[in-house]
């Protein structure tokens, strides 16, 4: 029987398989590539051409490469998986997939992956990867002994790579101007810049486990005029939000209700913010790191203490509640609490809680307070693509929303809709923060900072979610809300005139601001503290500048 079986296997030259495996990958997993290159390429039949031969010359050249024995199978299993996979992220949400957004990838936590995977993902997965994959595997490759197997190789691979030459110069001007005007466009070219982008990103992990951590602030301390028995403890909360775009911020001028209860206190909103990065690994780090955007690294930040380290060093207590995907390294040396991980079926189910346990121990954890004090709340927020179960069925102001992860089953609208609803959340967490710290009045100076890690795209040109490359990210990723709250005994003890800060709401800020302003705002001062960015320090004394 099994004689019978294989007989029925199919024979191939492993040069010619290689050849079928280069066009599959070519133009079978690369829908985003070839529908960019059609815009970008607008009527220039000849460069489109050029580029389609010079293309298919070069990844013919790639895979015949490998086609030796023991070795082709492997490796054309391989191509074929990880393009499969990223060919249904890009053409899907139109993500690019580079080091960050697998960094993203690698630090997300189980039920946060949950929602990607589909039963359309599977069926993609299945029909596209599975089955040519198994095909690859059952077929019986035809070697060639090695030398006449190099040789061969050669004859192909060295053609190959002079036509794709020829045509890249043929139309070099071309193709120069339209990836310096499209510069995120040969980044969709799959599985080549993902495979380089994976590639990357281990070398460098393996780089970073020898990183030692160098203390930052060391001299910090909390310095003011009056003695520490004539104030109050200084209490600052700070949220970190999750994927929240000013654009849908109702406190920017978007025209839907979504910030109804934040609109009723006395908060500072300055609209014009932009985040550190496009992802949570990046721009939570970032924000809490004394390297501004233009400086930062992950390699950096994991080599230097942060903001909470430098406000333990003043002598305050510092804390982290996180119901994310973690506090990505920057509570390491503090305490931390993860509710992500709580299984309280009040606010928790399939390995998510929403934000309301951030807030119901607040209470008694202010109550406790004897001493200038910093919390974090790191929320769950808007993460994609699940807004649905971002929020309780209270909270379904905007309908009909989209109730599950595949998009393809929703509207513009529905979708839009789930997310405004998350937002709604949002704001009613944000204020019953507020409420809580402003009951501690007679016995605190308390404050809230609420920002965004990133944004979120929700179908604009195409893109959804996430994670794009900032250098030609959109505006929906990278612009994010910002909420100040103080309370009057805060803006006495610090000296901070209000009306100062308001007229200066308009003006541009961003993440670079977070780590100077809380340790302005703490009274924290250090060699590592820049006023500059400090958004107190030209509003202290009554004093503008």
């Amino acid at each position: 029987m099994s004689k019978t079986l294989l007989s029925f296997r199919p024979r191939m030259r492993s040069e010619w398989l290689s050849v079928l495996t280069a066009v599959y990958l070519l133009f079978f997993m690369n829908g985003t590539f070839w529908a960019k290159s059609l815009v970008f390429l607008n009527g220039d039949t000849l460069a489109l051409l050029a580029l389609g031969i010079g293309l298919t010359a070069a990844f013919v050249a790639l895979v015949v490469t490998f086609s030796a024995k023991y070795v082709i199978k492997p490796v054309l299993i391989l191509l074929v998986l990880a393009s499969v996979s990223g060919s249904w992220f890009m053409d899907r949400f139109g993500v690019i997939i580079d080091g960050e957004m697998i960094r993203n990838a690698m630090e997300t936590n189980q039920a946060e992956a949950g929602h990607l995977i589909t039963s359309a993902f599977i069926l993609h997965i299945v029909l596209f990867g599975l089955l040519p994959s198994l095909f690859i595997a059952v077929v019986e490759i035809v070697h060639r002994p090695i030398l006449k197997k190099v040789g061969v190789n050669l004859m192909i691979i060295l053609p190959c790579l002079a036509v794709f030459g020829l045509a890249g110069f043929s139309n070099s001007g071309t193709f120069i101007f339209k990836t310096r005007e499209h510069r995120e466009w040969f980044r969709t070219l799959n599985p080549i810049f993902p495979m380089a982008s994976a590639a990357g990103f281990f070398i460098g992990q393996s780089k970073e486990q020898n990183i030692v951590v160098q203390p930052l602030g060391a001299d910090a301390k909390v310095v003011e005029d009056l003695p520490d028995a004539a104030r109050k403890p200084r209490v600052t909360i700070v949220v970190v939000g999750e994927t929240a775009r000013a654009a849908n911020f109702q406190l920017g001028g978007y025209g839907r209700a979504t910030n109804p209860e934040l609109s009723m206190r006395d908060i500072v909103y300055f609209k014009d913010t932009s985040s550190c990065g496009t992802a949570t690994a990046v721009s939570v780090p970032c924000m809490f790191s004394v390297y501004g955007r233009e400086d930062y690294s992950h390699a950096k930040a994991l080599a230097t203490e942060d903001l909470m380290d430098v406000l333990t060093h003043a002598g305050i207590k510092t804390e982290w509640w996180d119901n994310n995907t973690g506090d990505k390294r920057v509570a390491a040396r503090i305490s931390k609490t993860e509710f992500f991980k709580s299984t309280d079926p009040k606010y928790c189910s399939d390995g998510e809680c929403l934000d309301q346990i951030l807030v119901d121990g607040l209470d008694a954890w202010l109550d406790k307070v004897d001493g200038d004090a910093v919390l974090v709340l790191h929320q769950l927020g808007n993460h994609g693509p699940a807004y649905y179960l971002r929020y309780p069925e209270e909270f379904r102001k905007f309908v009909p929303d989209c109730r599950t992860v595949d998009f393809d089953s929703c509207t513009p609208e529905t979708i839009t809709n789930a997310y405004d609803n998350a937002l709604l959340y949002t704001d009613h967490i944000l204020s019953e923060v507020i409420d809580k710290l402003d009951a501690q009045g007679d016995r605190l100076d308390t404050a809230m900072i609420y920002m965004s890690d990133h944004g979120e795209s929700l179908g604009e040109n195409g893109l959804y979610l996430h994670g794009a490359p900032y250098m030609f990210a959109p505006k929906e990723q990278t612009h994010v809300p910002f909420v100040l709250w103080t309370s009057p005994g805060l803006r006495q003890s610090t000296q901070i005139d209000a009306p100062c800060l308001s007229a200066k709401a308009d003006a541009p800020h961003s993440h670079d601001n977070l780590f100077h302003s809380v340790l302005g705002l703490m009274q924290v001062k250090t060699q590592v503290y820049d006023p500059a960015r400090d958004i107190f320090a030209a509003c202290r004394n009554g004093v503008s500048s």
